[in-house]
């Protein structure tokens, strides 16, 4: 009776070990390399955090000392044992199960290689599987220091990297893969623990297996914002799309009104000399709707691109009862079309989310101003609560997160490439963006 009671609590403390380690690699890992938003955090969280605990600590013991007809089930629980917290905080998806058993399956396979390596020679220890306990512990506090070393360099701007958003099939193919392996090189460590060079060669090829892996989840910072700026640029682009051909079919038209002008001119003078003044009063009406509705553009702002984006953004913003205005002008060079698209899009887009909330004035002004090599784009907006900053960085809730922070790191990216920056504010219920680009001559 004593061995078993020091047999588990030799378990509570390896198990409180992993279990701590194992949700801070997943909560690090969800916050910071993927990206799924978390959602507003709730009390019934800590249910399923609660659970998580319970099934890690009830594992070892269920499958060393509980019926044998048991072990299945409780394996398998135990290997989703993180799921339902992450369905709670990060929304529900059916990739999430997937995503647990491939790192799971690859902690346990680096986990086995650490164990024959290390303990590999010594006796099982203080209970059946103790030193793979041990192993898998060891692994997840590696996985855990190299999380945090990455968090530093990114926090020092050496390297940025993120986990590739992949598919089910993408996951289940990685999976299959590499438990494929982890049992090919457990019978090779079993049965050939003698031979060295088989040995060298299988950790050589797992090594090697690890590195084909590490290189399609991870990507670098570059190419998430390369795919995620053409992500941001399809809208945008069928916008401008639509706002030019809107504006060409103005032009024809007022080129047309132009050109019969001259006609219109020699009815409005017979009407006139016949005495037919109620008439001609019409016919200036309708001539004068007709000038009204072939205006050129809604906004003059000197660059193409950015007048046709104005305009509809500004029937987007007037759809949703939000007055949009423009002061200034835009520069129609030495800014590449691509990241003035995004620019203007995010800032706009953030702006009449927050805006269309209020209950009250919705307004939206901007106001461009161009010196020389210095453009700077404001853009302020009515929104229902004043949303706290800190560090250049939204501190509220999901709500007001949402409604400004999709696109501001898009927006921080085209302004760091102009050697400018973001700054935001807000003061009674007045949200501010400001973007500094230094434009080259």
């Amino acid at each position: 009776m004593g061995e078993l009671c020091q047999q588990l609590a030799v378990i509570f403390v390896i198990y409180t070990a992993r279990a701590i380690l194992c949700f801070a690699n997943y909560r690090i890992a969800f916050d910071k390399y993927f990206d799924f938003p978390a959602l507003k955090w709730k009390k019934t969280n800590w249910i399923w955090i609660g659970l998580y605990v319970f099934i890690m600590y009830m594992y070892r013991p269920m499958i060393n000392y509980g019926p044998r007809s048991l072990r299945n089930v409780v394996l398998i629980i135990y290997l989703v044992r993180i799921v339902p917290f992450l369905w709670a905080r990060y929304g529900f998806r059916p990739i999430y199960p997937v995503i647990v058993l491939f790192y799971g399956s690859t902690v346990d396979s680096i986990a086995q290689n650490i164990g024959f390596l290390f303990f590999g020679n010594l006796r099982n220890g203080i209970y059946a599987n103790f030193m793979a306990d041990i192993s898998t512990l060891i692994t997840e506090l590696l996985v855990f220091a190299f999380i945090m070393v990455m968090l530093f360099l990114e926090r020092a701007k050496a390297i940025r990297l993120c986990f590739t958003r992949l598919t089910i099939g993408e996951y289940v193919i990685l999976f299959l893969a590499n438990m494929s392996y982890a049992i090919l090189e457990g019978n090779i460590f079993r049965l050939n623990s003698s031979n060295k060079y088989m040995i060298a060669f299988s950790i050589a090829t797992f090594i090697f297996l690890m590195a084909v892996i590490m290189h399609v989840i991870l990507v670098r910072d570059q190419n998430t914002s390369m795919n995620n700026m053409i992500g941001n640029l399809k809208e945008p682009m069928k916008e401008i799309t639509a706002s030019y051909i809107e504006m060409n079919e103005k032009n024809t038209e007022l080129r047309r009104f132009r050109h019969d002008t001259k006609n219109l001119l020699l009815v409005l003078h017979s009407l006139l000399e016949e005495g037919k003044t109620k008439q001609a009063a019409e016919f200036i009406n309708k001539m004068q709707e007709t000038m009204q509705s072939s205006q050129h553009k809604a906004y003059d702002t000197g660059n193409f691109i950015a007048d046709a984006l104005l305009e509809y953004k500004g029937k987007v913003a007037a759809q949703k009862g939000i007055t949009m205005t423009f002061e200034g002008c835009i520069p129609s060079s030495r800014v590449e079309d691509v990241n003035l698209v995004i620019l203007i899009s995010n800032l706009l887009d953030n702006a009449i989310d927050a805006a269309k909330k209020v209950d009250g004035e919705k307004k939206i002004e901007i106001e461009s101003i161009l010196k020389k090599n210095i453009w700077i784009l404001s853009v302020k907006n009515s929104c229902i609560d004043d949303v706290v900053i800190r560090n250049n960085r939204i501190e509220t809730t999901k709500e007001n997160k949402e409604a400004h922070g999709f696109g501001l790191l898009n927006i921080e990216r085209v302004t760091q490439k102009y050697s400018g920056n973001l700054q935001l504010s807000c003061e009674n219920y007045v949200f501010v963006a400001r973007a500094t680009l230094m434009l080259t001559a």
